[in-house]
């Protein structure tokens, strides 16, 4: 049985995607024993990684690199480098619907390319009885759970939400219609919106999909059969905080209170960090440790 770690990543006209899944794959291939990775990307987001890093550096971070082409005739949305400043930009997000299928392993971690493991507790995933495990729970910078901005169900009294941030499943019967259902979701994304009333976001959502889709496979009743990954809290860094280095494979951040309080957050445990800026500007000392 073959296993490993599924990344998407499309370069936009803001963010360099690839160069966070070169640094994501480099950090899974550092801290992780089983650690073969996949990248399913565009070619205009390969040949910008390839522009910007030597051959070498790519084939080593992945082991397979699957070539895809990316709706463009998507909604921008806005991108957020701290409070202070902000962009709009192309959302491309709509590809990782089709994992399941694209996927070269039996047994896929699905992670997002701003999803940096710096642990070893995925490890533990591998070989599992279940068919998928997801989290339920976020917490912040401040260890505070499912707050930041985030909830803990679709609205006030609907379904729980899922991360799709990182997700194991296995090829099976289930999961093959699971991956189906958010297709479908997808492809019919404001009706299920307005039946299910989550968020209005103006851009499709992967963790409303993956929840809804859970929901209907269960029989439209509340799911408490799936399990967590070995960590079973998301811990995010919101577009708000700001990674300012990497040393010896912790992250260092800094957030600001809404009372205009700063503080500064030492992390070396698995973090997904919605500022996205921010990985770019210390991709170089992550890589040079992820290499060292």
């Amino acid at each position: 049985m073959n296993r490993g770690f599924l990344l998407h990543a499309y370069n936009n006209s803001e963010i360099d995607y690839g160069q966070m899944a070169l640094c994501a794959c480099l950090l899974i291939k550092k801290n992780l024993h089983e650690n073969s990775t996949a990248l399913i990307t565009s070619q205009d987001t390969l040949d910008f990684l390839y522009k910007n890093y030597n051959d070498n550096l790519i084939d080593h971070a992945f082991d397979h690199i699957i070539l895809t082409d990316i709706n463009k005739n998507v909604s921008n949305r806005t991108f957020h480098d701290t409070r202070y400043s902000k962009k709009l930009a192309p959302y491309y997000n709509t590809n990782r619907a089709d994992s399941y299928n694209l996927s070269p392993f039996t047994e896929t971690m699905l992670l997002d390319v701003d999803y940096l493991v710096l642990d070893d507790s995925l490890d533990k995933i591998w070989g599992s009885p279940d068919e998928i495990m997801v989290n339920k729970i976020s917490t912040n910078l401040f260890h505070l759970e499912n707050l930041g901005g985030f909830n803990k169900r679709l609205n006030d009294t609907g379904i729980p939400l899922y991360w799709a941030t990182a997700m194991y499943f296995k090829k099976s019967e289930y999961t093959e219609v699971l991956f189906d259902l958010i297709n479908f979701i997808k492809e019919n994304y404001q009706f299920y919106q307005s039946l299910y009333k989550f968020p209005v976001s103006g851009y499709f959502r992967n963790d409303y999909a993956l929840s809804v889709a859970l929901h209907m496979l269960n029989g439209h009743v509340e799911n408490n059969t799936v399990r967590s990954l070995p960590i079973n809290k998301i811990t995010v860094a919101t577009e708000n905080d700001d990674l300012i280095d990497f040393v010896n494979g912790t992250a260092v951040f800094i957030s600001e209170s809404n009372q205009g309080d700063f503080k500064l957050h030492k992390f070396n445990t698995n973090v997904h960090i919605l500022n996205k800026w921010s990985i770019g500007r210390v991709a170089e000392r992550i890589i040079a440790y992820a290499t060292q």
